[in-house]
């Protein structure tokens, strides 16, 4: 008898090159395996039937910190829940937390957050020490590269550390430039963890972050609407954009309140520049709009012309293996731990709006249904 059997969904993991009507059989929370389960028993069975299954959805920036603030240029903006406002009750099993926590406040967030949510919970830690006031790069005060180095290191051995995040924009350096960003880039290489930096608005200008980015590097935001983004004035991707690509830099959607045009993406993907994954950049200033949630930002992309199978790529196992965790996470290979969100797709006519207040309407939308975490049922959406 196996502990749940998810029965007759569409099975969708393109890790696996899976696209097919089948059961999903767990056992002591790991995947069992993907086929034919009608003869089988378990404990619990979900019925799936017109239901599409993918691996649980990842959402590679989010900012879930209670009581500490993403600081923007429009404001301060305040984190959100990482299970009820950004994960398992979205459709999220696994959430990213961009930066919101720097080494000055790590333990906070390991103890409020990591530990006690029920959604996996994993960080880049901003290269800023994070008084309370917010992640402002401008004043050196905010700065220890020692215990930074020192404790993504061994928060990198624990697990939940993935990396030094760096907001590369005039609102969070200010006077201080590209130093910064700089510094950031010399703790993820001393620490032996990765990279994620936010392109906001210059200083430092974009040619001059590309050109410090390497191999595996982050950059989110990619496909902001506003000057200084990834394209030149004939729309055309800057030198050091295709250099960054040749090298190994990889592109976050990093959605957020401004930070995604739906016509720059398209001038992006004419011009054959990549995406490595879908992400929300969700917090209370665009959790109401124009985010909202993974299952909005990933119903975007189906209205840009991308298939299912590759939003739900983008959303799962290449978030996945740009944090080095896709044999964690990411697919429903047999003997994962058995992280599935169950969702339909809506066709009909829907408003969708970019960070630029552009309004267009997609004709599907997605909606998860239930998420299942570490093989157990965490949440369904009421009918």
């Amino acid at each position: 008898m196996y502990s749940l059997i998810v029965k007759g969904a569409r099975v969708i993991d393109p890790a696996q090159g899976i696209d097919a009507v089948a059961d999903i059989a767990v056992d002591a929370g790991k995947i069992v395996g993907i086929g034919d389960y009608a003869a089988a028993t378990a404990s619990r069975v979900v019925e799936a039937g017109g239901l599409i299954a993918s691996p649980g959805w990842v959402d590679l920036h989010v900012h879930c910190f209670p009581d500490i603030h993403v600081f923007g240029g429009d404001g301060t903006l305040g984190s959100v829940d990482a299970d009820t406002d950004c994960g398992i009750a979205t459709g999220v099993t696994t959430v990213i937390d961009a930066g919101t926590s720097g080494a000055g406040t790590w333990k906070a967030f390991r103890d409020l957050v990591v530990d006690r949510h029920t959604t996996r919970v994993l960080a880049f830690m901003n290269v800023s020490l994070m008084p309370r006031s917010g992640p402002r790069h401008g004043d050196w005060q905010n700065f220890s590269q020692g215990l930074t180095i020192r404790m993504a290191e061994e928060e990198a051995e624990a697990g939940v550390c993935l990396g030094i995040k760096v907001l590369a924009s005039q609102n969070h350096c200010g006077n201080l430039g590209n130093i910064p960003m700089q510094l950031a880039v010399q703790a993820s290489r001393l620490s032996g963890t990765g990279l994620m930096v936010h392109l906001g608005e210059a200083p430092p200008i974009i040619q001059d972050v590309l050109n410090q980015m390497d191999d595996g590097d982050i950059l989110t935001h990619c496909f902001k609407g506003t000057a200084g983004n990834l394209l030149g004035r004939d729309r055309k991707p800057l030198p050091e954009t295709l250099a960054a690509v040749d090298r190994g830099v990889k592109f976050d959607i990093g959605h957020g309140k401004s930070s995604f045009s739906f016509d720059t993406c398209r001038y992006c993907l004419d011009a054959g520049l990549p995406i490595h994954a879908i992400s929300t950049d969700i917090h209370s200033a665009n959790i109401k709009g124009p985010v909202f949630d993974m299952a909005t930002t990933m119903s975007k992309f189906l209205h840009l012309g991308f298939d299912l199978p590759e939003v739900i790529r983008l959303s799962t196992v290449s978030p996945a293996e740009l944090i080095h965790r896709d044999h964690e996470f990411g697919t429903m290979h047999e003997g994962r731990e058995a992280d599935i969100t169950l969702f339909r797709v809506d066709d009909g006519e829907f408003p969708v709006v970019d960070s630029e207040g552009k309004r267009e309407t997609a004709s599907q939308m997605i909606r998860p249904v239930h998420t299942i975490r570490a093989g157990e049922l965490v949440h369904s959406a009421v009918a």
